[in-house]
Order: structure tokens, then C-alpha cells, then sequence
């Protein structure tokens, strides 16, 4: 998500509407901003006398908690995500069963590194050709 405008650019947009110094539209151009956007924030000055951002907010809570991964993680000694992930899985059925990518988020959540593998880098090396390229 996309962080919020500054303050201050917001009460210079109020300002200057509240000074008449253009509709919205107009101000939105000048500050390069959406016209809904400077409504916004109008409105909301009238309304509650500040235009101070509102908290981000929605999103699904993560199912993982960091007293299970701790848990895991001291089983398993050293696990991969892969690993935690079906561990984690293990004992749940359906909708209660995680992706290895929400196993990623709680780990970096709880300051935990996430590790590629067990053995490190896979390093991947195709096979040799052999065919004679040489032409005649």
C-alpha cells in the first residue's frame, strides 16, 4: 500500500481552497493530485478540523502465530520454510492450511531469516551439448 500525502501538502491544498484560490480541479492540477483527493480532504477538514491521514486498516489476519512457529521450529532444528509449512499443515484440514508464503510473513514477523534450503544455493548448470558445431 502506498504511503500517504504529507501534512503539510494536504494543508496547503486546504488552504488554498479554503482561500479561494481555485475550484477543485484546479488545485488538484496545481498540486498534482486527484480531484477526489483535494474533496477529500476538504471534507474532512470541515468535518473533524484536521487532515491528519486516518490508520491504515483491513487485510486478513495471518492464521500463524509466532508461538507456533517458535514451537517448529525448535522440533524441526533448523527448519526450511518448506518444511515449517508442512509441518504447520500437518495437523490442520482446510481452510485452516497456509501457503508457504504466509509461513515467509510470520517468520520475518517474528525476526526470523528465512533460509533458501537446506544445502544453500541450488546452483543449477544445464547439460553440455554434444553436438559438433563445427561446420564443414
Amino acid at each position: 500500500m502506498a504511503e500517504p500525502y504529507p501534512i503539510e501538502l494536504r494543508t496547503r491544498v486546504v488552504a488554498a481552497y479554503e482561500h479561494d484560490e481555485g475550484s477543485y480541479a484546479m488545485l488538484a492540477a496545481r498540486f498534482a493530485v486527484g480531484t477526489a483527493t483535494v474533496k477529500r480532504w476538504v471534507r474532512q477538514h470541515r468535518r473533524e478540523g484536521h487532515v491528519h491521514p486516518k490508520p491504515k486498516a483491513g487485510g486478513t489476519p495471518s492464521p500463524v502465530h509466532g508461538g507456533d512457529l517458535d514451537t517448529l521450529i525448535i522440533v524441526l532444528a533448523d527448519p526450511t520454510a518448506g518444511e515449517l509449512a508442512a509441518a504447520y499443515n500437518r495437523t490442520r484440514r482446510g481452510r485452516q492450511r497456509v501457503h508457504v508464503s504466509s509461513i515467509k510473513r510470520a517468520l520475518h514477523r517474528q525476526d526470523y531469516v528465512v533460509k533458501k534450503n537446506a544445502v544453500g544455493r541450488r546452483k543449477w548448470t544445464g547439460p553440455t551439448s554434444t553436438r559438433d558445431d563445427r561446420r564443414s
